[in-house]
């Protein structure tokens, strides 16, 4: 329609015509040269005249094209209606990375608030994160997206992709808005940028806003474990650490400090090389029984969320040891346990035995029991699998039958006939867990114990360690790992007539630190986000009673689901921790339990998607038709509009307007 403007060109032409002069040569014979001054002067003027008149209808057709609104097609055809658009905002840890002005999570924001602006008033949009919250599965109006968007802060939830266009894409295929379009705005970690596990659909369009960190480096604590898996009360405890540096440059010297139950109480130094990871170990003791937390940290920047790890674990005051005799108690065993204040000792013959009882141990002595009663046999076995350790010390005359029903229903090895012959040990496992620190050296042609009388024990189905075996080759005695706890078999009894073990030297160390490692090995932390259960052991509950979780500086309290299985209780917290800590559960006033939660440490990889290599991610995964905008561009709107709508020349012919008109007045002035 502008381009009838085009006929305005007529003005400048007729006016130049009207104004152009025709001229009558006159012949003098007597003024050649001025002749020739005539002819020059009459054709610069006509040039003058050409060019004005040129630049007057190239500045009108300029003119003309810019209120035309000519354009270049963009990369997409152009939407044409109202569209439904999903803006993904990555809020994971490793945004909290510099970029040029501000953290990539400030960017995000920022870009998805262009992206909100370049779209039309009718538009509708929905705002997702890493959380999944309810509340962001609805369209909103461009007003209601910018004041939800404000609310969103760094979360410790990972995501991968996939899960994330899967939720995209759910909500908007139930939208009767007919264009459907999905934004990323993320720096695309490599761990969790799995395209290929998405199905493309034709029917959305994908855009992925890519934003570059500037400043990466990071330096990530792992992990923390103790060095033995039992507590004893005012014993020196050594922590190992592992530490990554996932950065392309090395650092000396970081410093590292334990505190354990609110005071330092170690410090070490850290040498990390250009993407290595290294172990370090802390020493200190922990004073009197009961639960306890310690924190491991260090301090760089600007990726902090993985600086500190932190692990909550209970020290016994006694470990409950129960011993079932068949018939009268062992001297040896009493010796060893009564006298000992970390245990509490007891002994109960199997006629007079309290089922119920045995939930509340944490090691059971089965001590010449001949027959395992159905009853028994069923609670042996919920106490071993619910982490609980059994050691047996079998009679000869043992009936068979019962002991190989019990012992196969739980995969362990069986016995079989009894072997009179004198042997002596042969073999002794030094580097067992429960052998740790008590030989000074690597124990060689040392006196061992000897049998005269044994049972024989069979393998079974479950996983088996050996702890000491005779000269020939038959086990005297054995670990099975059965669910979460062991049972350990001997091959006979503690008397004279089969052997001397219970005077041995070995023998007190041995059942001694058996019945330390008896002690449930409670996992000393737990990582955010994964809502699994947490059992808390055998807690008595009443009908209506629940559990409180509260973070030890009181600044969170929540009441987390429970379930009683098995005699023990579990909690489940689910989404409602989401801050790094550790928390007391506590039943009523009395704490019960106490558990630490750490960060995902997926977020703690510097290894980012280059633009180069997402783009080819996309269109190996199918995404064809994906759109790359780099992020870092302060304006995102004009890209975005221009991929959508078409560049726009309006303005260049403005440009060119202007300086036709320029050039006519510099041709006016100076072409004389």
């Amino acid at each position: 329609m502008f381009f009838w403007a085009l006929l305005g060109l007529a003005v400048p032409i007729l006016i130049h015509l009207f104004r152009f002069r025709r001229f009558r040569t006159v012949y003098f014979t007597n003024i050649k040269f001025l002749q020739e001054l005539r002819k020059e002067t009459h054709s610069r003027s006509r040039l003058r005249h050409l060019l004005i008149l040129l630049m007057r209808c190239l500045a009108i057709i300029a003119l003309v094209f810019a209120f035309a609104r000519p354009y270049l097609p963009g990369a997409q055809k152009a939407i044409i209606g109202t569209s439904a658009i999903s803006i993904y905002i990555d809020n994971s840890f490793s945004m909290n990375a510099r970029g040029e002005s501000s953290s990539l999570f400030e960017l995000a924001k920022k870009q998805a608030l262009d992206i909100v602006a370049s779209s039309k008033p009718s538009d509708r949009f929905q705002l997702i994160t890493n959380d999944f919250e309810g509340r962001h599965q609805r369209l909103l109006s461009a007003e209601q997206f910018s004041e939800q968007i404000q609310e969103v802060q760094l979360s410790p939830a990972v995501r991968k992709i996939s899960e994330v266009i899967t939720r995209q894409s759910d909500l908007l295929k139930h939208s009767a808005i007919q264009n459907k379009i999905i934004y990323l705005v993320s720096d695309f970690q490599a761990g969790s940028s799995d395209f290929n596990s998405t199905k493309p659909d034709t029917g959305i369009r994908l855009n992925c806003i890519h934003l570059n960190a500037v400043q990466a480096d990071n330096i990530s604590i792992d992990s923390v474990w103790f060095e033995k898996p039992f507590r004893e009360k005012d014993k020196p405890e050594t922590v190992q650490l592992r530490a990554s540096n996932r950065s392309a440059k090395r650092f000396d010297d970081v410093p590292v400090k334990l505190i354990a139950d609110g005071a330092q109480r170690g410090l070490e130094s850290l040498s990390l090389g250009a993407d290595s990871t290294s172990n370090s170990q802390l020493v200190f003791t922990a004073s009197g029984s009961g639960f306890h937390s310690a924190y491991v940290e260090l301090n760089d920047f600007p990726i902090v969320f993985d600086d500190r790890y932190y692990i909550s674990w209970n020290t016994p005051e006694q470990i409950k040891v129960l011993c079932i005799n068949g018939g009268s108690e062992n001297s040896y065993l009493n010796q060893l346990f009564l006298r000992n204040k970390a245990f509490e000792y007891k002994n109960v013959s199997a006629l007079q035995l309290d089922y119920t009882s045995l939930s509340q141990q944490q090691c059971i002595i089965l001590h010449e029991i001949g027959s395992l009663s159905s009853g028994i046999s069923q609670e042996l076995k919920k106490f071993i699998q619910n982490g609980g350790s059994v050691l047996v010390f079998p009679s000869l005359n043992s009936d068979l039958a019962s002991w190989g029903a019990f012992l196969s229903s739980i995969g362990a090895g069986t016995y079989g006939q009894v072997v009179h012959q004198e042997q002596k040990v042969g073999m002794l496992n030094s580097h067992h867990p429960i052998y740790d620190d008590v030989f000074e050296k690597k124990p060689e042609g040392i006196d061992l114990p000897l049998t005269r009388a044994y049972l024989q024990i069979k393998p079974g189905q479950g996983k088996e360690e050996s702890i000491m075996r005779l000269q020939n080759g038959e086990r005297f005695l054995t670990q099975f790992d059965v669910g979460k706890g062991k049972i350990y078999l001997t091959s006979g009894p503690l008397n004279e007539e089969a052997g001397n073990f219970q005077k041995h030297a070995l023998f007190i160390p041995t059942i001694y630190k058996i019945a330390l490692y008896s002690f449930p090995a409670v996992q000393l932390s737990y990582t955010l986000g994964e809502g699994k259960g947490i059992s808390i052991g055998s807690v008595a509950l009443g009908a209506d009673q629940t559990l409180r979780m509260r973070s030890l500086d009181e600044d969170l309290e929540i009441i987390p689901e429970h379930r009683v299985i098995d005699g023990n209780v579990w909690i489940y917290p689910g989404n409602r921790i989401k801050k790094a800590g550790s928390y007391k559960v506590l039943q009523g006033s009395t704490e019960v339990a106490r558990v630490s939660f750490n960060y995902s440490r997926q977020e703690s990889s510097s290894e980012r998607l280059s633009s180069s290599v997402l783009e080819e991610t996309l269109q190996d995964a199918g995404w064809t038709s994906a759109q790359l905008f780099d992020g870092n561009q302060k304006e995102i709107r004009q890209a975005i509009s221009d991929r959508e709508q078409g560049k726009s020349l309006w303005k260049l012919f403005v440009i060119l307007a202007l300086i036709f008109l320029a050039a006519e007045s510099i041709i006016i002035r100076l072409v004389k």
